[in-house]
């Protein structure tokens, strides 16, 4: 919907299987979680009345439905966070609980179903919260973080073949033991931003026997290709009361060890179509809250002094990845006009375009965040920013054997370097960004033009392009770490759609030295394991090399990082201050109510 919504809620959306046929479980790595309980899906349109209901000794509720909006429209929207695919029902959020929520300003884990952890040596030890219980009243046990943490394993988690087996002491402790020590801070990337989705009671707990017990093959595509119309788990603070072709609507879930603190019964997410839908329903007060949506100055300055904004880092953002098939991409394939291109883009000029207030341009084209690239990276030293312009782009393009035709365009024995920059139609800043690009590529010789589409799942997954606008991590905090960055661009990106020689195990990759002596080959894959292993001064040099390759050979372009806007309207509620925790986290409009931070205030 939205044109830069988040990394779970894309507008460009493929049939399921046939998206699984071509992504395979690569794109669960940018999910977290699995299913929710099941609940009453009678429909029940709700009021927006001041009634107070009995609340069971909580805080008092109001019988009043609070206006939110929806990812996509209904018809491509379900409740299994586990397919690979975008966009993902928002409610979701509300609806799983987190093992641990991640304060994206402050970097640090904020505790939730998972109440403490601790990694030593090879065992991880995970403590579920005490009164933590499903929405049916069910305990959330061990043997449920179990069959959730498999359901991840099963469907591209990182570091799936190193879990080696699982213990539970009690009924609220899972040890799980891996095959070799993992970087603790990867680890908990990978295990505690998971959504508690799945239960070990059908149709999980026959899946997790499939996968875990049986190692049967294709087990994935079977969790993958659910599509439950409610959830069938609900850990959450709230679950799906009804849905319907236009909306979906949550009620409170009275189990929830924190429900005192969420004085209003339901949470209503209509549809509103594309970014242009939020800003008028957002100018029109329609809506009370809205997890994300892309909104520029001149929209804010319509919004009414009521609408808080809250920032934080994303992580994620356009980059524009190259297909490296010598035969689908004759030209692009090459490094020398990777790195032309490269140079021709000024990023600072694309982020002025596209919307400068909450982007900022990568200072060095290395796959590692911008807002950490100075703890790991000498950026602007031994990591130059690459952005000589038109005339550094000729010379690396002359040196390849390049000249300029009768058209003033790029060619090499007759063969013009003609490619298009594939963009998703509706993400707007996306395809702002874009017209920012292309003309820069023409000013330096190449002959580009921008493509709009809809379908970019389907032409980037079926290798059917040269450079194309796609996320340059898998997003989210994890990719606050160097390793899940590098791990995407260097081949897990849709499976390695865009066919990058260094995903292959034992291929190593030949980039000029680091010291500027000669060259050096690195087989990537390997030294990804290796910094999965790592920490200190060991991992920062692997982290140096790896990013050095990214740097040289350029599998992405990574252009711009962004920052997350996300909205909560103080007319007829609370909302946490824009520096409290409950505002930086992936998202203030769900966590907050969890907090007692986004309460009912009336009209």
């Amino acid at each position: 919907m939205a044109s830069e919504q988040s990394s779970g809620s894309f507008e460009d959306v493929v049939n399921r299987r046939n998206f699984m046929r071509l992504a395979g479980a690569t794109g669960a790595t940018m999910l977290a979680g699995c299913q929710g309980e099941e609940t009453d899906t009678e429909t029940e349109s709700g009021g927006n009345g001041d009634t107070e209901t009995d609340s069971g000794g909580d805080t008092d509720v109001y019988d009043v439905t609070v206006e939110s909006a929806a990812a996509r429209g209904m018809d491509l929207l379900d409740w299994n966070a586990q397919f690979a695919g975008w966009p993902n029902i928002w409610g979701r959020w509300l609806a799983y609980e987190r093992y641990a929520q991640y304060n994206m300003t402050e970097n640090e884990w904020i505790p939730r179903l998972i109440q403490d952890w601790s990694v030593d040596g090879t065992t991880v030890t995970l403590n579920i919260r005490e009164d933590h219980t499903y929405a049916n009243g069910d305990q959330v046990t061990a043997d449920d973080i179990k069959a959730n943490t498999v359901m991840n394993l099963a469907t591209g988690a990182a570091f799936a073949d190193v879990f080696d087996s699982f213990n539970a002491p009690d009924d609220k402790t899972l040890e799980i033991e891996t095959t070799k020590e993992v970087n603790p801070d990867i680890l908990e990337f990978t295990l505690l931003s998971q959504l508690q989705q799945a239960k070990m009671a059908e149709p999980y707990d026959e899946l997790y026997q499939r996968y875990w017990e049986d190692e049967e093959e294709g087990v994935s595509s079977d969790i993958q290709g659910r599509e439950p119309n409610s959830p069938d788990y609900v850990s959450g603070i709230f679950g799906q009361q009804s849905k319907d072709d236009e909306q979906y609507m949550m009620n409170r879930n009275p189990e929830h060890p924190d429900a005192g603190n969420v004085n209003f019964e339901r949470y209503r997410f209509p549809n509103y179509p594309g970014n242009e839908g939020n800003w008028e329903a957002m100018i029109g007060d329609d809506i009370d809250t809205i997890m994300s949506a892309f909104t520029p100055s001149n929209i804010r300055a319509e919004l009414a002094d009521h609408w808080q904004e809250y920032n934080f880092p994303g992580y994620w953002g356009v980059g524009y990845v190259f297909n490296h098939d010598e035969e689908a991409a004759p030209h692009i394939s090459k490094r020398s006009v990777r790195q032309a291109i490269t140079h021709a883009i000024n990023r600072e000029d694309v982020v002025t375009a596209a919307g400068a207030e909450i982007k900022e341009a990568f200072p060095t084209p290395a796959a590692v965040s911008a807002n950490v690239q100075d703890e790991w990276l000498d950026v602007g030293g031994q990591f130059p920013a690459m952005q000589g312009g038109a005339e550094q782009a000729a010379e690396i393009m002359q040196d390849a054997g390049y000249e300029k035709n009768g058209n003033g365009n790029w060619a090499m024995d007759g063969e013009t370097v003609t490619f298009q920059v594939v963009v998703p139609s509706s993400w707007s800043d996306w395809v702002t960004a874009t017209q920012a690009v292309v003309p820069q590529l023409q000013d330096a010789g190449f002959d580009a033009e921008m493509n709009r589409v809809d379908n970019i799942n389907t032409v980037v997954g079926e290798g059917n392009f040269k450079m194309a606008a796609r996320p340059w991590s898998p997003g989210n905090a994890r990719s606050s770490h160097p390793y899940f960055p590098l791990n995407w661009v260097f081949g897990r990106a849709y499976n390695n759609a865009h066919s990058y020689p260094g995903a292959e195990a034992g291929t190593e990759i030949e980039v000029p030295a680091m010291d500027g002596d000669g060259t050096m080959s690195v087989d990537v894959q390997q030294r990804l394991d290796d910094l999965s292993t790592s920490s200190g001064e060991e991992a920062q040099s692997i982290v140096q090399e790896l990013a050095w390759v990214s740097h040289q050979d350029l599998p992405y372009l990574p252009m711009i990082n962004k920052v997350e806007q996300s909205w909560i309207s103080t007319r007829r509620l609370s909302a946490p201050e824009t520096d409290d925790p409950a505002g930086n986290v992936k998202w203030p409009t769900f966590y907050a109510p969890r907090v007692g931070k986004m309460q009912w205030q009336g009209e």
